[in-house]
């Protein structure tokens, strides 16, 4: 979990819009422990959210940051073998990415 959490903190920090706040919360859910990690973009979003868990995908392909694209990608696939759920949410510039991993292991 820490990888997941790491590429999702440094994601935001690299793509925030500068001067901006990054956001993290850690709840408890039921059995499940969520946290969230929002932050204001600095580039335009495409509203297509599910493509961005794809592999060499970036969120704006005009953009000339450093980047390979994977991190959202390694992510899910972490989530994914702890039973988890990554929910990425678009609205305007808010980038929020959302992970809920059950705890009852």
């Amino acid at each position: 979990m820490w990888r997941v959490l790491d590429n999702l903190v440094v994601n935001a920090i690299k793509y925030s819009l500068k001067g901006s706040r990054v956001y993290l919360t850690l709840t408890q859910n039921g059995r499940h422990a969520e946290f969230t990690v929002k932050n204001i973009s600095n580039y335009e979003l495409s509203e297509n959210v599910e493509e961005l868990t794809e592999r060499f995908k970036r969120a704006d392909a005009s953009r000339h940051t450093d980047g390979s694209g994977l991190g959202l990608a390694i992510a899910q696939s972490i989530v994914d073998l702890h039973n988890g759920r990554m929910k990425i949410e678009v609205d305007g510039d808010l980038f929020k990415v959302t992970v809920s991993i059950p705890t009852d292991y």
